[in-house]
């Protein structure tokens, strides 16, 4: 009797733990998640090969990475709309110190250091100047393409010392799984250990939790800012690489079409607070695989590209819909 009790016990906390991880946002998210997979399994036949998974995850990869500089930064309030136009100048960068040097880890090199250095003057303008980050990072973008359009001549760069390792990279499996998600995943893992295991990244949401009460308690806001704004640069140079990688040129209108506005977008579907101090790593994740998976299986059906963005838009508004319900619910079950 004793250890039929405790079976039932048992049975009692973990289906008390389900219903509590299912009023939680991620559980919307996967539940979303595999009602777009089991819709164009059902529509699309080619979905239903293990493929065109994996080729899905190698296509996502820069998207992922640089959502995990967009989310730590939103977490603290603030924006950058510049991640695009960085990957074109990682791109240009990258293919002209190849060419200058005939050094591929020297171009690597250079081309990564990108990041740190623009990231640096967002920074500074933001937390120094006091500049709007939105405003800030916004005119960057234009600038950065136009000096990268200046100096290209809208010409692509092409690799002219045959570095075929730095592009089979992007190609390349670890296993099954292809390096870019591995690579992609490394960095998910390493960013949602700052965020929910270290005092820097429960600062980060405390800022934008409430950033006059974070000032009072000591917490320096505008260097964490700083580094911020550094690491969400930095990340998207990572995927400026790849891109790279992909097509072993440096392209000048890299990122150019609507990448950040896309992954800003799995960032927000993934339930980050546009007013900062809201939402997961876990949730960026599956707000970009969401995204991604409808853009994948949309292509396959054969969808032109207004179709595309209908879609995607309403994928969004639905998620908004589940995050603002998710919200009123939390409200009624405090006591």
């Amino acid at each position: 009797m004793a250890i039929l009790s405790k079976d039932r016990g048992g049975n009692s906390e973990a289906a008390s733990r389900l219903s509590r991880w299912l009023l939680t946002r991620e559980a919307g998210l996967v539940i979303l998640l595999l009602a777009v997979v089991v819709l164009f399994w059902i529509l699309e036949p080619s979905t239903r090969q293990q493929r065109v998974y994996w080729d899905l995850l190698r296509e996502i990869s820069p998207n992922l990475i640089a959502a995990i500089g967009v989310t730590m930064l939103m977490l603290a309030g603030e924006f950058d709309l510049s991640i695009g136009s960085m990957l074109a100048v990682t791109s240009v960068t990258t293919v002209v110190v190849f060419n200058g040097t005939d050094n591929m880890w020297l171009g690597i090199i250079a081309g990564l250091a990108t990041g740190p250095i623009v990231g640096s003057i967002h920074g500074y303008l933001v937390t120094r100047q006091k500049m709007n980050s939105l405003v800030t990072t916004l005119g960057s973008l234009f600038a950065l393409r136009g000096m990268v359009y200046v100096y290209t001549n809208k010409t692509p760069i092409v690799d002219e010392n045959g570095f075929y390792d730095f592009q089979d990279a992007y190609y390349n499996n670890l296993g099954p799984a292809p390096l870019p998600f591995v690579l992609a995943i490394i960095l998910v893992v390493l960013a949602l250990v700052v965020l929910t295991q270290t005092e820097f990244g429960r600062n980060i949401y405390a800022i934008g939790g409430n950033e006059t009460a974070a000032r009072v308690s000591g917490i320096k806001v505008n260097l964490i800012k700083f580094i911020l704004f550094v690491i969400c640069a930095s990340s998207a140079a990572i995927s400026g690489m790849i891109l790279t990688m992909q097509t072993g040129t440096g392209y000048f209108d890299s990122g150019s079409s609507g990448f950040e506005l896309i992954v800003i977008a799995g960032v927000v579907l993934g339930g980050i607070a546009l007013s900062g101090g809201k939402g997961s790593l876990v949730g960026t994740v599956l707000g970009i695989l969401i995204l991604g998976m409808t853009a994948k299986g949309l292509r396959l059906m054969g969808v032109n590209t207004n179709m595309q963005l209908m879609v995607t838009g309403s994928i969004m508004i639905l998620a908004v819909f589940m995050h603002s319900f998710h919200d009123r619910v939390s409200i009624f079950r405090k006591p």
